[in-house]
């Protein structure tokens, strides 16, 4: 979503507004089969063979999916409130879905974009667990959980599509309950995130990205 509106608002030169998502389903129309399917495609594969091979890189894969998703539920929760009381410039899934399919049929691109909405969720998850894996400590799951969930929170109030459309953290569109709202909602994100990665990654998953790319044991290597 990022690459297709930011291509429709900063190269196109498109403001917001109907002609913004016919514009990002160009570019849209390209990627997504030709670089969102086959990555998938790949990511699948990539389970299947280390489902038995690399069973520590699968599980990794698994949780970080799951509960990557499962947190966007959270985050959902309080995103909702900021489209009932219009302190959001659109919903979520709706952008997604519009941008993807190009068509004004609900039926056809709220689908599409509810699963958009979710597979980036589970895909942050996916980063998440695969970079840090199981924290020493709770609190230190749910510290670096959160601040992987503000790394988020700043792309998206100072990247397209949302900065081009409302300001730098909405500030000219519903100022402070967008920003509040959006940098609540991806705390929650965090916190969900962190604790539901902790708990069902097992103690063979506490190396953190470089150890774990290396092959090192938990036991034989220093937290970050």
């Amino acid at each position: 979503m990022t690459l297709s509106f930011g291509w429709a608002q900063y190269v196109q030169g498109v403001e917001m507004g109907p002609r913004t998502f016919a514009v990002a389903h160009e570019f849209a129309a390209r990627y997504i089969p030709f670089v969102l399917v086959p990555a998938l495609l790949t990511l699948v594969v990539i389970g299947w063979i280390s489902r038995r091979r690399y069973p520590d890189l699968f599980r990794r894969m698994v949780v970080g999916l799951g509960m990557g998703a499962v947190a966007t539920l959270a985050l959902d929760a309080v995103r909702q409130a900021g489209v009932i009381h219009g302190w959001l410039p659109g919903d979520s899934p709706v952008m997604f879905g519009k941008m993807a399919t190009g068509s004004p049929d609900f039926s056809t691109y709220y689908p599409v974009g509810l699963f958009i909405h979710y597979l980036n969720g589970a895909n942050f998850g996916l980063f998440y667990a695969f970079v840090w894996g199981k924290r020493p400590s709770v609190r230190s799951a749910v510290f670096w959980a959160t601040m992987w969930a503000l790394v988020l929170e700043l792309g998206m109030m100072t990247g397209p599509p949302m900065a081009r459309m409302v300001g730098l953290f909405g500030y000219n569109f519903a100022w402070p309950q967008l920003f509040i709202l959006t940098l609540v909602a991806h705390v929650i994100f965090g916190v969900t995130l962190g604790l539901l990665v902790q708990y069902f990654l097992s103690e063979d998953d506490s190396s953190w990205l470089i150890p774990f790319i290396r092959g090192h044991r938990p036991a034989t290597e220093t937290a970050p």
